[in-house]
This record gives C-alpha cells, structure tokens and sequence, in this order.
C-alpha cells in the first residue's frame, strides 16, 4: 500500500502544482498589464512595476490560499494563517526588490525599452518566486484535494 499512497501524493502534488501555474498566468496577466498600462500613460517604470506587483501579488496570496493550498491543520487557526501571509509578505517584498534592481539593470544599464525588460525579468522572477513559495511561503501546507476521480 505505501505504493498506492505515493501515487496519490504524486497525484495531488501535480494538481497542486497545475493550478498554481495557472493563478501563477493569471498573475503575470494582472501585472503585466497594470505595468502596461501605467508605462502608456507615462508613469515611471518603477512605480508602475510597485503597482503591477502589487496587484499580481494580492491576486496571488488570495487565489493561491484558496485554491492551491489549505491550512497546515485545523488547530494552528489564525496562528497559521497569520504566519502565513507574514512569510507571503516578506517573500513577495524580496521578489519585488529583485524585480525592481533587474528593471533597473535592463532598462538603465542595458537600455531595452521598459516592456522589453518587463517580459525579461518577469520570467526570472516567476521561476524564482514559485521555488519560495513552494518551499517557504507554504510549506507545510498540504495540496487541496479536489473531489472527482482519482
């Protein structure tokens, strides 16, 4: 049987994972197109890119707490939850400085044109952000099961 239940922890691990890569798209959406926006009305770069984050970022904690991950259990209640969104907040804080200095370098320093750097450092920091957040911002946190087949 330990057989059977490492199949369907693989199971639950790759629907975990299919859904967060879809919020993961409809986040990049989000923020690429508050950045698009913002950048067509001649905000700077760099607020544009505060703002897009934060819009992917709060689409992000709330589908992917609703969706993709459950509470590591019952009684860690608000404890949980609380630890949860603190490690949330400090992880995405972290992946916007990153994305913030990688705009800079691409735009600044390389001279591409601000969507160009965008698209580039946003593949960076979507690879780099699911790593984190797999492996720190939700740990613990076992994969929603879904009902249907198996």
């Amino acid at each position: 049987m330990p057989s059977n239940m490492s199949d369907q922890a693989r199971k639950r691990s790759i629907k975990q994972f299919l859904t967060f890569s879809v919020i993961g798209g409809l986040n990049t959406l989000i923020d690429m197109g508050v950045f698009t926006l913002l950048i067509v009305v001649q905000t700077h770069y760099s607020i544009a890119q505060i703002a897009a984050y934060a819009a992917g970022m709060l689409n992000s904690y709330v589908m992917n707490s609703v969706f993709t991950f459950r509470d590591e259990a019952a009684a860690n209640g608000k404890q949980g939850g609380a630890r949860r969104i603190m490690r949330f907040l400090l992880w995405n804080l972290c992946m916007l400085g990153a994305s913030l200095l990688l705009l800079v370098i691409a735009t600044e320093w390389i001279g591409l044109h601000e969507l160009i750097s965008k698209a580039m450092v946003t593949v960076l920091v979507v690879a780099l952000n699911f790593y984190g957040s797999k492996r720190w911002v939700f740990a613990g946190h076992k994969p929603v099961e879904t009902g249907g087949m198996s």
